[in-house]
């Protein structure tokens, strides 16, 4: 080991100086073997600040052969992590399964949250659980309440809301948590889901008022069928101290037609989410209770009736749920949060969309825009604008491809003819 060069690593790393220090740690270590541990993992460090990830993936790599080096279970985590980004998931999971064999390791609570968003990917949505409640309970994870609000994704997709409702209501109630105006629209979405509309009201109330908490397309869907649901009840509003005027004022209009046929083209895209969530939640009802098999039918009969006459027309115009702008929409709301996307596109390798977002969309951006979109009845193109945090705009554009009934994101590109010449 060279360690003048070292000590000269060491002074530029703590200057922030990623390019010099990189230089010194590998020209310090100048091989491989016991002792260099150091010095590859700060020069692993120190490329992953300046964004050359695969060097550091290498790097890191060279700094887990040195079997001597005490803070071996730190370069499997920040191996796991720059794995992950490039959408290596397997190569990620075995670095952060690494780490999480060191039980003294003082940081497991990364290499946990790490795994638990793979296995969430790879739709091992248990383990991921499992994996994110222990990352809550770690005594030295100073912000279990992403844990928290990921655990409770988690009991969502599960089909257990009941469990989603403590996990959200843990990580509300953690001061100093920036997530909590999130975490408080997700409870309000799984009290909505249990049916208990007065307590979701209440929620996604204070994720706006308490925390300003934008909500999304889904939120505010969910948020005004509660808020119908509750009028609908004598006492319902002022059971939460809400007056008449506000339930008028966030309710939907009604159609005041009773033709069919024109069902589904009036249908707003609140009443289209609740729709589809009241028939899984009566699908699941039916099946628990085990009640006979033509009880389901009438209900999915009915539900049916609402749009059928239409269902035809309105899927050659290119309309279906969830719509192009609820796909747009949560797509860029999770990437924003860091959360997976893979929900979003159409089934394609994990590292072509991580990859396609990652090349295109900047990180450091403040809020977006969704403009025209052009449909058809297999393919659709949106405009997105999004407003950059240095100042300045980029406009994209996203191309959708039928899915089932609704849409989903198969590609992003800069959208260079729709930016007006600006640079």
């Amino acid at each position: 080991m060279d360690e003048s060069r070292l000590a000269t690593a060491d002074a530029a790393y703590a200057m922030e100086d990623w390019t010099t220090a990189a230089r010194e740690y590998l020209a310090a270590a100048a091989g491989s073997g016991e002792g260099t541990g150091y010095a590859y993992h700060r020069a692993g460090n120190a490329l992953m600040r300046l964004k050359r990830i695969e060097d550091a993936c290498g790097v890191y790599d060279r700094a887990l052969q040195d079997a001597s080096y005490a803070d071996n279970a730190a370069v499997a985590c920040n191996l796991g992590t720059a794995r992950a980004s490039l959408g290596s998931t397997q190569e990620a999971a075995r670095a952060f399964e690494r780490a999480l064999v060191d039980l003294d390791y003082p940081s497991r609570y990364k290499a946990l949250q790490g795994l638990a968003g793979i296995r969430y990917q790879e739709g091992r949505t248990e383990d991921a659980a499992e994996a994110y409640r222990q990352a809550a309970l770690d005594d030295a994870n100073p912000d279990p309440g992403k844990a928290l609000n990921n655990l409770g994704l988690c009991f969502m997709d599960m089909q257990r809301p009941e469990d989603a409702v403590e996990a959200y209501r843990a990580a509300v109630d953690l001061e100093g948590y920036p997530g909590r105006g999130k975490a408080a629209a997700n409870l309000g979405m799984a009290y909505a889901a249990l049916g208990m509309c007065d307590r979701a009201i209440v929620a996604f109330d204070r994720a706006r008022d308490e925390f300003h908490f934008e909500p999304t397309p889904a939120v505010e869907a969910a948020y005004r069928q509660c808020v119908m649901s509750s009028a609908a009840l004598p006492e319902a509003g002022h059971a939460i101290g809400r007056d008449d005027a506000a339930h008028a004022a966030l309710s939907p209009e009604r159609a005041s037609s009773g033709d069919d046929d024109s069902r589904f083209f009036t249908i707003t895209d609140a009443e289209m989410k609740v729709a589809d969530r009241d028939a899984r939640r009566i699908q699941r009802k039916e099946h628990r209770t085990r009640r006979p098999l033509w009880v389901g039918a009438l209900v999915w009969g009915a539900l049916a009736a609402l749009v059928a006459s239409g269902v035809v027309a309105a899927y050659l115009l290119g309309y279906g749920y969830p719509t192009q702008q609820m796909t747009i929409d949560g797509m860029l709301t999770a990437y924003a949060a860091g959360d997976p996307v893979a929900d979003y596109w159409v089934a394609v390798p994990a590292t072509d969309f991580e990859e396609a977002m990652a090349r295109s969309i900047p990180e450091g951006w403040k809020s977006y825009e969704i403009g025209s979109i052009v449909r058809s009845a297999r393919t659709s193109v949106a405009d997105v604008t999004v407003t950059l945090e240095q100042g300045g705009v980029m406009t994209y554009r996203v191309s959708l491809s039928r899915e089932g009934v609704g849409w989903k994101v198969n590609g992003i590109s800069t959208s260079f003819d729709s930016m007006g010449g600006d640079k």
